[in-house]
């Protein structure tokens, strides 16, 4: 099949006979997906044996060369602006976070740490999608609504797996993985003041109070206070659109110091009051 370009996404079946391949890619995710047999991937003088069912991570610009005697495998190449477009469709919080959490690791864990995958279920269902994928790129579906929802499924659970994971890759790049932990239990005791308060969560993590916040802009981009609020205010969407509960109580759930602080930085944030909000869904 010839990749064609859908959305800016590249998808191609690719077959090795006693051959070779090399693969490089400009794009920021790109993966490969063993659909049957095995080999070998050489990259930077290391030798990783590959089989059926193994999806690996490309990294930007690097070369990567995959030989086999009967295999068959399935590229996936996602530009930055098919991955911002799966996060502005997305509805739920946890799908947005998942995908943030996947662009720190984007340029520190890839082929040479072996398959994403740790979790059998996941693996199996990871096939599923990636079959959807390449079946819809290649009958040039004219709804790519299917492609993107199978993507943005499939980059949650590489990102779930790849934080559960402790592979000598991840390791050699420490901070990269400690930044996901801290977000994910950030996530996890949102509603928690006490436990999200910077000298707790730097404790937490082994790291300097004094210098928690520092770190923590180095690695985001944003600072710990901006984050954790831009959060709770994303978690008061989710609330906001699939519940009835009233803003006080979601004020209160959140932290926020009462319902009248949480109007006026909801204002500020989306531009419309919580209750101007929450009718445009109803």
């Amino acid at each position: 099949m010839k990749g064609l370009p859908l959305e800016a996404i590249d998808v191609r079946e690719i077959k090795l006979k006693d051959e070779e391949i090399m693969f490089k890619t400009k794009t920021l995710l790109s993966f490969v997906y063993i659909v049957k047999g095995k080999g070998t991937l050489m990259y930077d003088g290391r030798i990783i044996d590959f089989s059926q069912s193994k999806l690996f991570i490309i990294p930007q610009q690097e070369e990567y060369c995959f030989k086999s005697k009967d295999a068959q495998f399935i590229s996936i190449q996602c530009p930055i602006e098919f991955i911002d477009k799966i996060r502005l469709e997305a509805d739920r919080i946890e799908s947005c976070e998942n995908l943030y959490k996947l662009q720190y690791i984007s340029h520190n864990y890839h082929a040479r740490a072996g398959c994403v995958f740790r979790n059998k279920n996941d693996e199996r269902f990871a096939e599923t999608l990636i079959l959807q994928i390449a079946n819809e790129f290649k009958n040039k579906a004219e709804d790519y609504l299917i492609i993107r929802n199978c993507m943005s499924i499939l980059l949650n659970l590489i990102a779930r797996n790849i934080i559960q994971s402790e592979t000598p890759d991840l390791q050699e790049n420490r901070k990269a993985f400690s930044i996901m932990k801290i977000i994910t239990y950030i996530q996890q005791h949102i509603k928690d003041r006490e436990k999200t308060g910077i000298q707790v969560i730097a404790e937490h993590f082994g790291i300097s109070g004094n210098y928690f916040g520092e770190y923590f802009k180095q690695q985001t981009g944003v600072s710990y206070q901006d984050y954790l609020q831009d959060y709770r205010l994303k978690l008061v969407e989710t609330y906001l659109k699939y519940s009835s509960i009233r803003l006080s109580e979601i004020a209160y759930e959140l932290q926020f110091s009462d319902e009248s602080h949480l109007s006026k930085l909801f204002k500020k944030y989306k531009g419309v009051t919580p209750g101007e909000y929450r009718k445009h869904f109803k």
